[in-house]
């Protein structure tokens, strides 16, 4: 199989402490071409979890790293699609990630950008629906408050940091076209190219229209993501990438749950009033700019600055039974107009030092750095102004007959301020086989929200966010490792009839640590122990309103496994086990939205030599076990398991793929999110693409 040149703007600053005894380390600003052997679904470091260039073997957390070899043979298109590869995680679809973040080991992750926070609390108004121009999604599972913050706090689930591509100095690229199922277009194209010496430019995009298997439902999305680098001299540089992202699509409120599960509606129905119900506008703009100085080989600054904006304008219809009193029995049900606008802007700043000294009997890291955070949020939200619904709609067999009225002027709003400022430091240490890692963060945060309704929060938050762990190399390329780590976060969003506490997260694991290249073998195999407090939740006697409910906790086990034995041969294994609790408002009952097993398996066979030459063919399983949908629970649902599969041609500059999703045809249910009741989604149903791809 013929391979492309995969040009990597190196950040060779930080090899291993250990690595670091033996051998000198380049300057980290030069570019590194690799040519030959193609990436693979394993790496062997990571800089999201330390900030530094680190061994995942010598990282004391679960850290799991989907690369973008893995993205495109997969053909996953989202990041909810290419989430199902990490194990513990429950993705969000994009059409409801509006409502509800990732989920990582039961609790709200958050989305990063290359380090860096893009406004997130319980709704997640950005979503890389794109991952044109990303180099790899890597997954810290856990609170990540040392070295992480933002305009609400710091992580308490954990954060999926999706790192983009660097220009480099090398003039290729691509132009493709993927066509399927739905009336799927989407081309797409990534080119770099470079301008002068030391200057490189890279420009990846793409445009994508669909319908649905979903009544009515159809959308259409763009995005741009231009980048320039410069490099300054032999020990700097300069990054400037910008993004600008849009996507328009019919809002989808979701099925009642218990007629859906009990097949009483048609599951392709839209449960709304789609005549002049315009699509939800969902668009987002950032600029961000990365200053990297190597004073020595030992002593590197790292500075990196980013301002986004983001508006959202939705639209929407949701069926809600006896919210209006009017008495509807299934399958015919009131329908309820709302319209919501939110506005986002943040501006933050990260700079950091790095130095490495041998002192103390050790080899060290050392990390100092300060952040600065500053988000304003507007949300205004109309909600069945009259009192009344627009009409009726029967689920069983819908008309689609009813015009949807706009809820103007809006009747509830929050006009939010979040400041936030922190400073932070690390040491890793290396004692022989010993890894030490040790970090603490002081966050101050200015906490202003003002509200219509509920009790307005204004208050300053201090709180230190400490972690420690350590890994034991117990024979090369297997390690013992254990961690702790606690985080903290203003509540966001909160309407209730007290005012709100923060709510913190505190996370123990351990486990066994693989990296054996020699059998091409790699992964994490961890327990873990995870507290949840002060927890925001819906409050069941007021639609609309939130509460406090207590602790939540879960505790489990996770598999994630790579095996490449060969170029020719990939496999990738994880599994799940997630014990949810709730303390609060339903003692002893599980998490919404969580399985309590979930898992996955996908190969990868690619043909190197003879006549079937750039011939490659892969396929996966993933499964879930039984969701359920609220706290306290009162309805599930079932669990399901679905097969993938792709097949490539690989000519050299052209390429042919071809992937099928739900190859058995599998009709399922998943968990949605819309208004707080229990609402559900019909799964995505067989489904094929095609991709023609020309390189540059």
């Amino acid at each position: 199989m013929k391979t492309s040149i995969i040009a990597l703007a190196a950040t060779l600053a930080f090899t291993s402490p250990a690595a670091a005894q033996t051998e000198d380390t380049p300057s980290w600003t030069r570019d590194i071409v690799v040519t030959g052997e193609r990436e693979g679904y394993a790496v062997p470091t990571s800089s999201t979890a330390t900030r530094t260039d680190t061994p995942l073997i010598e990282v004391p957390q679960s850290v799991q790293v989907v690369t973008r070899s893995l993205v495109q043979e997969q053909d996953r298109r989202t990041l909810g699609d290419a989430l199902v590869n990490v194990s513990g995680v429950t993705p969000t679809r994009s059409e409801e990630n509006l409502f509800i973040p990732p989920i990582l080991r039961g609790f709200p992750g958050e989305v990063y950008l290359d380090g860096l926070p893009i406004f997130a609390g319980n709704q997640q108004a950005y979503d890389p629906s794109s991952l044109i121009g990303v180099e790899r999604i890597e997954v810290l599972k856990g609170p990540s408050a040392t070295l992480y913050g933002g305009g609400l706090g710091t992580p308490l689930g954990g954060i999926i940091n999706v790192v983009t591509e660097r220009p480099s100095d090398k003039t290729g690229g691509y132009v493709a076209m993927r066509a399927g199922s739905f009336s799927t277009w989407n081309p797409y194209g990534d080119i770099n190219v470079a301008l002068t010496s030391g200057i490189s430019a890279r420009v990846a995009g793409e445009y994508q229209s669909n319908k649905s298997w979903i009544d009515k439902v159809g959308g259409k999305r763009w995005s741009i993501q231009p980048s320039l680098s410069f490099q300054i001299d032999a020990d700097t540089d300069l990054l400037v990438q910008g993004q600008f992202n849009r996507r328009r699509q019919l809002e989808y409120s979701g099925l009642p749950a218990d007629a859906a599960l009990a097949g009483t509606l048609d599951r392709d129905a839209f449960p709304g009033s789609p005549i002049g119900q315009p699509r939800t506008r969902n668009d987002n703009n950032m600029g961000t700019a990365t200053l990297r100085h190597a004073f020595s080989d030992r002593v590197k600054l790292t500075v990196t600055g980013r301002d986004y904006d983001s508006d959202v304008d939705e639209s929407g219809s949701f069926v809600y039974p006896g919210l209006a009193g009017t008495g509807t029995v299934a399958p015919n049900y009131d329908v309820f107009p709302i319209t919501m606008v939110n506005g986002t802007k943040e501006a933050t700043i990260d700079a950091n030092l790095a130095v490495k000294a041998e002192m103390l009997g050790g080899a060290h890291t050392l990390l100092v750095g300060a952040n600065y955070d500053w988000t304003s949020f507007y949300s205004a939200m109309g909600l069945f102004v009259s009192d009344s619904p627009s009409g009726t709609i029967n689920l069983s067999n819908p008309a689609y007959d009813l015009r949807y009225t706009p809820q103007t002027p809006v009747n509830s709003y929050t006009d939010d301020r979040f400041e936030t400022f922190a400073v932070y430091a690390q040491d890793q240490a290396t004692y022989g086989r010993l890894h030490l890692t040790g970090g603490l963060r002081v966050t101050s945060l200015k906490f202003i929200e003002n509200s219509n309704i509920g009790v307005a929060n204004d208050k300053t938050y201090t709180h230190v966010s400490p972690r420690i762990g350590a890994t034991f190399d117990v024979v090369p390329g297997i390690a013992l490792f254990a961690g702790y780590a606690t985080a903290f976060r203003a509540p966001f969003g909160f309407i209730g009839t007290q005012a709100a506490k923060p709510e913190t997260s505190s996370n123990i694991e351990g486990g066994v640590k693989l990296a054996l290249p020699k059998v091409g073998l790699s992964g994490t195999i961890a327990a873990f122990r995870q507290t949840h407090d002060n927890v925001v939740t819906a409050d069941p006697a007021n639609v609309g309103f939130y509460v406090q409910s207590g602790r939540q906790r879960a505790s489990g086990l996770e598999v994630d496994l790579v095996w490449e034995p060969t170029p020719a041969f990939s496999l990738l294994a994880n599994y799940a086990y997630t014990n949810t609790r709730d303390d609060g408002v339903a003692p002893g009952d599980t998490l919404a939205r969580v399985p309590k097993d979930s898992g996955r398996v996908a190969a990868r066979y690619r043909v190197l030599n003879g006549p079937a030459k750039g011939l490659s063919f892969g396929a996966g399983i993933t499964a879930f076990a039984s969701r359920e949908l609220t706290l306290p629970n009162s309805i599930a649902v079932p669990g399901y398991a679905v097969i993938d599969v792709q097949t490539s041609y690989d000519l050299g500059r052209i390429s042919l793929g071809v992937s099928v999703v739900n190859l058995g045809g599998r009709k399922a249910w998943d968990p949605h999110s819309y208004m707080g009741y229990p609402v559900v989604s019909p799964n995505q149903p067989r489904s094929a693409f095609v991709t023609l791809k020309a390189r540059i």
